[in-house]
């Protein structure tokens, strides 16, 4: 019986893992570059959903011991999730924070957004510019958790993600190019507060992750979590899955693949994080990205305006 659920828990070598192990051979051998992302804290904390919610519901709750996160969809299209959703995110984030603007340059073919997400040919499909819509187009809201004000107090931000946009994509032929560049213009109180609390990583991770929505959230929680960490921080390991999205998969499951995904990272990022005794520990630790990181420039504001034809 014991060697039976010994074998059943032996983790399965993804392709992200395999990725990961490359990786980690380079960097021994003195190879590879650091390429640095970042990621709002916002999502970095809560996540998104991993997958399709049932009845396309219009809106999406996520709640820690502090906060509450809602995230509402246009009428038209659904909350987003997945990996793709994650590294659409990542993405923009990440043009915002290097290049000091609230307009994202999407290129002039799908084939080229999909290069720049890192995906290669037959990588990516409709679902990736589907997840790209859901973002941009959804509404995002934070308020305080419920009990932790005063009666009668109310207090939150909401904000949209997408001002405007210009998409010029033909997933069917996603090397066609187009006359001129796609954009997206965030909303500007957005993109101030991706610009101002947006968390480095390190892409090499990322990708390795990028099909990979659990490995990819708890090496968001590491890296945020371990960004300005003065002292170990020690927790039950159960709120750790609630955040993650795992706890209705059971603890026993969900512990078991977090440290095989936990040792993975550590291989490459010494990060002082253990599961001991039904606890996750978190001790101060290298920073997630080893070297220096772009400057912070003053954000470059665009007007809502786009070259496009009036409706009426």
């Amino acid at each position: 019986m014991n060697q039976e659920i010994k074998t059943t828990m032996v983790p399965r070598i993804t392709t992200g893992m395999r990725k990961l192990m490359n990786l980690i051979v380079e960097k021994k051998l003195g190879g590879g570059t650091d390429d640095i992302g970042f990621s709002s804290n916002i999502f970095m904390v809560f996540g998104l959903p991993t997958r399709r919610l049932v009845g396309n519901p219009a809106f999406w709750t996520k709640k820690t011991s502090l906060c509450e996160l809602t995230l509402s969809r246009h009428q038209k299209y659904e909350i987003p999730y997945g990996c793709y959703a994650r590294m659409n995110q990542i993405f923009i984030d990440t043009e915002v924070r290097t290049k000091n603007t609230n307009v994202i340059d999407v290129g002039r073919s799908f084939q080229e957004y999909v290069n720049k997400l890192g995906y290669q040919d037959g990588g990516a499909n409709k679902a990736l510019l589907r997840q790209l819509v859901n973002y941009i187009t959804s509404v995002i809201r934070v308020e305080p958790s419920p009990g932790s004000l005063a009666p009668g107090h109310l207090i939150g931000v909401q904000t949209m993600v997408g001002r405007a946009w210009d998409l010029h994509f033909d997933v069917e032929n996603p090397e066609q190019l187009m006359l001129s560049k796609g954009q997206i213009i965030l909303d500007e109180k957005y993109a101030e507060f991706i610009h101002k609390h947006a968390v480095p990583m390190d892409m090499n991770i990322v990708q390795c992750f990028k099909r990979n929505p659990l490995a990819l959230d708890f090496y968001r929680f590491l890296a945020y979590r371990n960004n300005m960490l003065r002292r170990a921080i020690s927790f039950p390991d159960r709120l750790l899955f609630e955040q993650l999205g795992t706890e209705q998969e059971g603890n026993r499951v969900t512990r078991a693949r977090l440290k095989h995904i936990l040792e993975a990272i550590r291989m490459y990022w010494p990060v002082k994080a253990k599961f001991e005794d039904e606890h996750f520990i978190l001790e101060p630790s290298p920073p997630a990205v080893q070297r220096k990181l772009p400057s912070r420039k003053p954000l470059a504001i665009a007007a809502p305006h786009l070259s496009t034809k009036p409706c009426v």
